[in-house]
């Protein structure tokens, strides 16, 4: 049976419904949301209640791994060591391997954790998440037809969250992904004003790219009630892409050898999500 843990988020949902369809026998740890998704076992996961780990991973053989908080993984791969838990699947950040900024260091101190483990692992990397247009902006798309960010002009190779998740699904129910990682981006590498003209043109309607400080743009985060330590993941991430010190404009092609199939454009993700953005 797979675990997935941050399942009733932005991948884990779509990777729920994935392994659904393929009839793959699921558990999925939950904590607030309610989960709508028919077919999965259910159980709780609270961090700050680590009773709670144990009984989540018994009777597993593959955890699917990720959380907002970095800091929760150490003790849920320690929780699958006991348990016996025999591999697992990790979603990480792009090019953690060699990135200087806090968010890569931290994702690949857990990597290293997951590598030392003993069990079979595999790395997922995804750059910069499409549906962040959904999950953190959208509001603003839809009140105020425009988007804030501080990450200046970079051009980042964008992923579609679905795109992860079906390499997930994937990874987690085919060989031949045995201790390897791979960093997934998108199709293009676009800027957010390039993205702004993207959502107007789908949505029928001006969206405005606004430029914050970093200062700025923590403070509207905060003021939204997004964690504290996630709003500084982004804030960091943003430094990073727009200095230039990653390549977060590389295209890679492990979605297709994967899939078999592009990863979806920007221009996509526009058309499907615009009834969430006021489309």
């Amino acid at each position: 049976m797979i675990l997935v843990t941050g399942a009733t988020g932005t991948i884990g949902s779509e990777l729920l419904r994935e392994l659904v369809r393929k009839e793959e026998p699921v558990r999925a740890g939950i904590h607030v949301r309610p989960l709508n998704i028919d077919g999965v076992e259910t159980c709780k996961i609270d961090y700050d209640e680590p009773e709670t780990l144990p009984p989540a991973v018994e009777g597993i053989d593959t955890l699917f791994l990720l959380s907002q908080e970095v800091v929760h993984e150490k003790p849920m791969v320690d929780a699958a060591i006991e348990a016996g838990v025999e591999r697992v699947v990790y979603i990480s950040s792009f090019n953690a391997d060699t990135d200087t900024f806090i968010v890569g260091q931290l994702h690949r101190e857990i990597e290293q954790y997951i590598h030392d483990s003993g069990m079979i692992w595999t790395v997922l990397r995804p750059n910069y998440l499409m549906q962040n247009f959904v999950t953190i902006m959208g509001e603003e798309i839809r009140n105020e037809d425009a988007f804030y960010d501080s990450i200046g002009n970079a051009r980042v190779s964008q992923i579609d969250a679905r795109d992860v998740s079906h390499v997930a699904a994937r990874v987690l129910t085919e060989s031949g992904h045995e201790n390897r990682s791979y960093d997934l981006s998108g199709p293009e590498a676009i800027t957010h004003h390039e993205a702004a003209a993207a959502l107007s043109e789908a949505l029928g309607r001006r969206i405005e790219y606004v430029e914050l400080d970093d200062d700025s743009f923590r403070r509207r985060l905060l003021s939204q009630g997004v964690p504290e330590d996630f709003v500084g993941y982004l804030v960091d991430a943003n430094r990073r892409n727009r200095n230039g010190e990653t390549e977060d404009d590389t295209i890679t092609d492990h979605v297709r050898n994967i899939l078999g199939r592009d990863p979806r454009p920007f221009s996509q993700f526009c058309r499907d999500y615009a009834p969430q953005l006021g489309g």
